[in-house]
């Protein structure tokens, strides 16, 4: 796939040089470019949503000084920085609803715990705190549990949790690109075909009364 860099200066000089005629390809060929530049954009674990606003923004704004009388252009940047933000505060809807749903889960399983008691007060209490905030040295202290109350396990038991939650958070950010592309390809196909109804329509439109 050749560099976005080199898409954009080729965008650019077509909108420069008037070479894309109408707001449906001007829209259309807008909203694939920002599907590339989203694409090939790198996210940290921080602020995902963030480095895609900034990347679109940045690319948004030479796109716009190429051609400022064309109007569609900017429509396009800011409708696809819309969906940024609406997918990434759906993300962080059901992060917080799956959170509340494990803590349910947590509640209705007491009365089995009490049947069948496995590990002491204190290690379900610092499971607890782990799961709420991230490990610190006082932590990782009160996690280690009693030789007598529990099973012995394989040391390797950190590094497979410090690998999950690096895990975890590249799964977040595949999943943010993921659905803001997604979200762009339906965008992109509505403009395909919504010239297209009208068109089919005009004659009745034409004709009614």
């Amino acid at each position: 796939m050749p560099d976005v860099q080199v898409l954009v200066n080729e965008f650019i000089n077509k909108l420069r040089k008037r070479k894309i005629e109408g707001s449906q390809a001007t829209s259309r060929q807008t909203a694939e470019l920002l599907r590339s530049v989203i694409s090939q954009t790198r996210v940290p674990y921080t602020n995902q949503a963030g480095a895609l606003i900034d990347a679109v923004r940045a690319v948004g704004e030479q796109l716009i000084a190429a051609n400022p009388v064309e109007l569609a252009v900017g429509n396009i940047v800011r409708r696809v920085l819309h969906i940024i933000r609406e997918e990434d505060l759906s993300l962080a809807t059901a992060a917080i609803a799956g959170l509340g749903l494990s803590s349910v889960s947590d509640d209705e399983d007491d009365a089995e715990r009490d049947n069948h008691p496995v590990l002491s007060a204190a290690v379900v209490a610092a499971a607890a705190r782990s799961t709420l905030r991230p490990p610190s040295l006082q932590t990782l202290l009160e996690d280690v549990p009693d030789s007598g109350a529990v099973p012995h396990t394989s040391s390797s038991g950190g590094d497979s949790e410090g690998k999950s939650k690096s895990a975890d958070k590249s799964s977040r950010s595949r999943k943010l690109k993921h659905d803001v592309i997604e979200a762009l390809n339906e965008l992109i196909q509505d403009i395909t075909t919504c010239h297209e109804l009208i068109a089919e329509q005009a004659v009745e439109h034409i004709h009614q009364k």
